[in-house]
């Protein structure tokens, strides 16, 4: 009896250990993903070195795509709300939930994240999309007084003119949504389903403000949005296997674990 206990006993901490280390190893795996590929070598040693390669005042307008609609759309600055403030929140939390929590499945968003910016990386260096011309516009006669117009203005003043086709405000923000809809697919449930819905609602919110806030054409949102749902469902195809599959592997590695 005493043996039975001891080996039940042994089989428990085992199993612990492995899952402890199998969480290790995910968890790291997504930090390098999502942390030091994504944002520190490509969304910002990469950017800014691309944001560099050309001139400023050089590069192509593509407000002609539109057939003058891109001039059509007014400046905005409030909708820095959904640019700067509602986009980085969501982009943080959707990271750290998938990398943390979700953490087997951190590796498709990590791979999404890390595979846009590279493609991105690469348009920039070779088709040099600048909205310079609108930033001078709205400059030369300032909107004064106003919080949200100074937020835009400090954008601006911090992010070059370049950098634009494709928008990876419109890419990583469709990728986050589109995470959130794959995990509510795998997982239904009303938080998850509440929650693919404020993340489609603030990303659309944050396409938009691309236009308002005079960042983007409406052609690179379209780029972007197009590249995140391309790459994310490739990726996530291959990364994620079937949700009742791994419901089974879960359920008979708990049922191993208290043998």
């Amino acid at each position: 009896m005493r043996r039975s206990k001891e080996a039940s006993s042994d089989c428990s901490s085992r199993g612990k250990s492995t899952i402890s280390s199998a969480y290790l190893a995910y968890a790291v795996g997504n930090i390098v993903l999502m942390l030091l590929l994504f944002y520190v070598l490509l969304n910002n040693i990469v950017y800014d070195w691309t944001g560099q390669l050309y001139p400023v005042g050089s590069g192509y307008r593509l407000d002609f795509l539109s057939c003058g609609l891109d001039g059509t759309i007014p400046f905005v600055p409030e909708m820095a709300l959904f640019y700067v403030y509602l986009f980085y929140p969501m982009v943080v939390l959707t990271m750290l939930y998938f990398a943390f929590v979700e953490y087997k499945k951190g590796y498709a968003l990590g791979w999404s994240l890390v595979f846009i910016n590279a493609i991105a990386a690469v348009a920039y260096m070779v088709f040099p999309v600048s909205t310079y011309w609108w930033r001078q516009d709205f400059l030369a006669h300032p909107i004064t007084g106003s919080f949200w117009a100074s937020q835009v203005y400090g954008v601006w003043a911090g992010d070059t003119s370049f950098n634009c086709f494709p928008s990876l405000h419109s890419a990583v923000s469709t990728i986050c949504f589109f995470t959130w809809y794959r995990y509510c697919k795998a997982k239904p449930s009303i938080t998850t389903k509440s929650v693919a819905v404020g993340a489609l609602a603030i990303a659309g919110g944050v396409i938009l403000s691309t236009f308002f806030v005079k960042q983007h054409y409406i052609a690179d949102a379209i780029a972007g949005i197009t590249l995140a749902l391309v790459v994310g469902k490739l990726t996530f195809n291959h990364l994620w296997k079937n949700p009742s599959h791994d419901n089974e592997q879960e359920t008979n590695s708990k049922g191993q674990l208290h043998f």
